[in-house]
């Protein structure tokens, strides 16, 4: 038998084909990608053809640093190879003209994933006003926590392909007397939409065909309101203040059948709990709900509840309950809201360890494994 001698010092890596090597620099982030062409020729040129761009400035001592290495990137690299993905996270403001441009220079390569995280205090946002035809998934966020005025999300964006959106903290264009705003109808392909602290002050109309699931976390108290229309809307989940009307004179909620509601409930807003009590009536469709027990303690609150006749949420098949006290869940309130859905299971989720499932009025207590991975 033939045996093979190995040679502990054999670079059998730099034999794999670019396409593999490629793939490798690709997960890296691309300042280590960059750092591998040292190690042989073979790999001198080879981060020029990567196809991602993931950087974030914590992984350079200055910011300018950061800066300086992004512009060499994109003006080395090949520029026949598309850019599939741009991945840029930057500690402090950022100067709008080069952001323009690093993002230009994406549109341009045929970007398809764009996230950009940036402190950013400028009213504009700089967004290209150019047709995108790959562009798939927008992440952007401006980090505009602290007074400044929100940058306002550009309107004129021709992006026929994207399917996903991530805003924080912008600002929409508003309109009329009620300062309407109607930022993603153009969006004919929109699947899916989160906007996290963008609802302060205006009233967002939301229309879209196509958009599946919908997020909004907004901590702004009773200044706005948000009106759907979103006939193929199947999943939504609101975090915050709850906003006095999600529909507008026609109920078109009726698509919707996943709903997560974790609101924060100042005891000084007398309105809450009837808010609270209208969206279930307008999202009486549902199939399925996940409250948080501060939620049910609120709805408790309605003047007259127990004498309301409740013909709503007979499609339930499972209500959801967090929490982090099981008994400060009031069942009267379950009894209440499963009245026309005796079929529907509840489930109490006990983020101390438990999980608690009523049925039948028994209660099994089930221990409830945390795993960290």
């Amino acid at each position: 038998m033939k045996t093979h001698n190995i040679d502990e010092n054999e670079d059998r890596i730099s034999d794999l084909p670019n396409c593999v090597l490629l793939l490798i620099l690709s997960i890296l982030n691309t300042k280590e990608a960059v750092q591998t062409c040292v190690l042989s020729t073979r790999w001198k040129n080879l981060w020029k053809y990567i196809p991602v761009l993931s950087i974030s400035s914590c992984h350079f001592e200055t910011r300018m640093g950061f800066t300086i290495f992004v512009y060499q990137f994109l003006y080395l690299r090949d520029n026949k190879t598309a850019l599939h993905t741009l991945d840029l996270h930057r500690d402090g403001v950022i100067w709008p003209g080069y952001l323009m441009w690093v993002i230009k220079y994406a549109f341009d390569h045929g970007v398809q994933l764009l996230d950009v995280d940036s402190t950013f205090y400028y009213q504009h946002y700089p967004l290209p006003y150019v047709l995108c035809h790959t562009l798939t998934s927008l992440t952007l966020c401006t980090n505009n926590q602290f007074g400044h005025p929100s940058s306002l999300f550009p309107t004129s964006l021709n992006l026929p392909a994207l399917t996903s959106m991530c805003l924080k903290y912008f600002a929409f264009h508003g309109s009329g007397d009620d300062d309407r705003a109607e930022p993603f109808s153009s969006f004919n392909s929109l699947k899916s939409l989160i906007i996290h602290c963008c609802v302060e002050e205006q009233n967002l109309f939301i229309s879209s065909d196509t958009l599946v699931y919908l997020r909004i976390n907004t901590f702004a108290i009773q200044r706005c309101k948000i009106e759907l229309s979103t006939p193929s809307l199947r999943s939504f989940d609101f975090k915050g203040n709850p906003i006095q009307k999600l529909s507008g004179n026609n109920n078109n909620l009726s698509s919707i059948k996943h709903v997560k509601i974790d609101v924060a409930v100042p005891s000084y807003i007398e309105k809450y709990p009837l808010v609270l009590f209208n969206w279930l009536v307008e999202l009486s469709r549902i199939e399925s709900l996940t409250v948080s027990s501060s939620i049910l303690e609120t709805l408790c609150s309605v003047p007259g509840l127990w004498k309301v006749d409740f013909p709503y949420l007979q499609n339930l098949k499972l209500l959801k309950i967090i929490t982090y006290r099981p008994s400060a869940i009031p069942e009267r309130i379950v009894d209440f809201l499963l009245q026309k859905s005796p079929l529907a299971k509840a489930e109490i989720i006990d983020l101390t360890r438990y999980i608690t499932t009523l049925s039948d009025a028994r209660i099994v207590r089930i221990e409830w494994m945390i795993m960290l991975v």
